[in-house]
């Protein structure tokens, strides 16, 4: 028996969800009845729980449920391979692997909560250490991880993230979105995600016609540090939130171009999401942007605001690009679920 950690049944979906439901949803297809997926009360992913046919068990929530109701849970259950594809999991545990998608918890620690702060830094490192194996999602992303919890690079195998299949259907131009001339920016609000700085630069450029929509949801444990009332934001910058998917599409599809002047990413799906579009990309000059975009996208300083305006007006110069995204067919689910299952088997063998 193989039991998955699927606390992400009770989290909106932000790119460790993503990354969670991806996966599990190809295990489940592949393993059967010999996986199960077990969670804490307060499902809101009804239909995924259903699908994966998920099992709530005890009465805690949250990191609590991993370290009482989780652990005794596995013990009756003679200690089975636990896999969380988040980045926690029972401290005293050992037959488990967990992911670990980046290290801005401990990098950007100032940027989150105390209480997320302390407790990621708290558990990340001691299970890391004890547990099998690590994944996470580049070779970036690699790099400091085996660095910052002083594990081997033996244990921690790359697991790229992929295109949901929504990203992957023929969507035609929306008349009225194209009426809107804008350029786009998805991402969670967190203060490593440079919107402050984006801004500045979007409100550099002299189009009164263009608009910047940034997509994305307020997250409890990420400090926030823009407002979207503030009397002193450009009237061009627009806040979208509770997105669907084939929503967020029609806009990918109708933008101008994609920014992303993100400080720090563990890999950054709207990157790829932008990419199946076609769409040109305006990126940070960080490794991760590097690993992915290659040398097909526009890089900028994000500490310098002239370096993003310049970037974007560079970018609104290139009507269509040359070549499609050559890297984009290694971001995969399926390959990733394939890759998963081969480190399943080694520690099932």
């Amino acid at each position: 028996m193989i039991v998955i950690n699927a606390r992400f049944l009770n989290q909106k979906i932000t790119g460790v969800q993503r990354f969670s439901l991806e996966l599990s949803k190809r295990l489940k297809n592949h393993y059967g009845d010999e996986i199960e997926f077990v969670t804490h009360p307060g499902i809101i992913h009804e239909e995924l729980a259903v699908e994966l046919c998920a099992k709530v068990i005890g009465v805690n929530q949250s990191h609590l449920w991993e370290q009482l109701d989780l652990y005794y849970y596995l013990l009756r259950k003679k200690r089975p391979l636990l896999i969380s594809f988040g980045y926690t999991g029972p401290l005293f545990y050992k037959k488990q692997i967990i992911s670990v998608h980046d290290m801005a918890f401990k990098l950007y620690k100032d940027t989150f909560s105390k209480g997320f702060a302390f407790v990621y830094n708290f558990l990340v490192p001691i299970v890391s250490q004890k547990c099998l194996h690590v994944f996470t999602v580049s070779e970036a992303a690699k790099k400091e991880v085996t660095k910052e919890l002083k594990i081997s690079k033996a244990k921690v195998t790359v697991i790229y993230n992929g295109l949901s299949e929504v990203f992957k259907q023929k969507v035609d131009k929306d008349q009225e979105l194209l009426h809107d001339h804008f350029i786009l920016t998805v991402s969670s609000h967190h203060p490593r995600k440079n919107y402050k700085r984006l801004i500045k630069a979007f409100s550099k450029i002299e189009d009164s016609n263009l608009k910047l929509l940034v997509i994305g949801n307020k997250i409890s444990h990420f400090s926030d540090d823009v407002d979207p009332e503030s009397s002193g934001m450009d009237r061009r910058v627009f806040f979208l939130s509770n997105i669907t998917d084939e929503e967020l599409v029609r806009y990918y599809e109708n933008a101008l171009l994609f920014v992303f002047p993100s400080l720090y990413e563990g890999f950054g799906i709207p990157v790829i999401e932008a990419m199946s579009r076609g769409k040109t990309c305006v990126l940070s000059d960080i490794p991760v942007f590097k690993e992915i975009g290659d040398n097909q996208v526009i890089y900028v300083n994000p500490l310098d605001v002239d370096s993003i305006k310049n970037g974007i007006e560079n970018g609104l110069k290139i009507k269509k690009l040359k070549n499609e995204y050559h890297k984009l067919s290694e971001f995969d689910w399926d390959n990733s679920a394939h890759k998963v299952i081969d480190i399943i088997e080694k520690y099932m063998g």
